[in-house]
């Protein structure tokens, strides 16, 4: 890949990058703490300026290994509204409320829809599957009183991005597996899906996204419990029970090396039946590109995108 491959707009995001990217430092060789200080005052300037809403409500539910923060975005003041569960990215050992405000502030002014983030807990010290643990813990407790903030508990979806999208279809199969039709749609941004030896793995990603194979490696060895971990079903998403998932929008970046994991799972889902799946390549961006609003117009797309998509599944 060279500058010529990359949007124009990408290329601007990558020279205010240099002067705060995460990817100035060796990952493996900068304390947790370190990682998710930069990360946080990286993501900062992009998410300055975003976009009101009507109400954002915050609180905490009681989860397997202590309270779990969430933060609920009501584009509009209305009872019953249909809601998305949306986990962030952040290699599962980075990234919170704020790191995706403005993503998570975007899809709900876009698809009118209720959004509700959740600060997971983060690996090392929280690891496999406890997030996911949480994830279904969120989805219990917003199918029992997600009428108290306005939310319609039986029009509930699963979203995320990268970590987090891999969260979202992990919890839909262990749902549906027993109960059908709880998670009534996917929005799965650049997910982490089960693939370990893909071509795109061994084409992209670098200091420019965070995601060598380095980096790669070292997110999973936070996250795991063991070699053991990486072929569970609940972590191998590719290896899980499709059969039951609802419908899907998949977006994804022309240039990230997880892209083949979005593809893969494109095929997964079409290969089950019963259900139809979106899958967005959005030319000339990078893992991460939703982040960039401020400056690149596609990261806007691929929300808005997906937020219509949404809507018209859940009203």
């Amino acid at each position: 890949m060279t500058a010529a491959d990359l949007d124009p707009q990408m290329i601007d995001v990558l020279r205010v990058q240099e002067e705060r990217s995460l990817s100035r430092v060796q990952i493996n060789q900068t304390s947790v703490t370190e990682i998710r200080n930069l990360y946080i005052q990286e993501r900062a300037y992009w998410n300055a300026d975003p976009p009101a809403v009507a109400s954002v409500q915050e609180y905490r539910i009681e989860g397997p290994v202590g309270d779990i923060a969430l933060r609920c975005y009501l584009p509009r003041k209305e009872q019953a509204l249909p809601g998305l569960i949306y986990l962030h990215g952040g290699g599962f050992i980075m990234g919170n409320l704020d790191t995706h405000d403005r993503i998570m502030r975007v899809l709900a002014t876009q698809s009118k829809l209720a959004v509700v983030g959740v600060d997971y807990h983060l690996a090392p010290e929280y690891k496999f599957p406890i997030a996911l643990n949480e994830t279904l813990a969120v989805i219990a407790h917003l199918e029992s009183h997600g009428d108290a903030l306005g939310i319609d508990s039986t029009r509930l979806a699963l979203g995320g991005d990268s970590a987090g999208a891999n969260l979202a279809v992990s919890a839909t199969q262990l749902l549906h597996a027993a109960s059908p039709y709880r998670v009534r749609y996917l929005l799965l941004y650049y997910g982490a899906f089960g693939l370990r030896n893909s071509e795109s793995r061994r084409r992209f990603g670098g200091t420019e996204d965070g995601l060598s194979e380095e980096n790669l490696r070292y997110y999973e060895d936070c996250y795991l419990r063991s070699a053991v971990d990486a072929d569970d079903p609940r972590y191998n998403i590719l290896a899980g029970d499709f059969s039951q998932l609802p419908s899907a929008f998949i977006g994804t970046a022309e240039h990230d090396p997880l892209i083949d994991d979005s593809i893969a799972l494109k095929k997964r889902m079409d290969a089950a039946g019963g259900v139809s799946s979106q899958l967005r390549i959005y030319p000339g961006v990078l893992h991460g590109f939703l982040h960039y609003g401020r400056i690149l117009e596609k990261a806007n797309e691929a929300l808005t995108e997906g937020a219509n998509s949404l809507q018209s599944a859940l009203t």
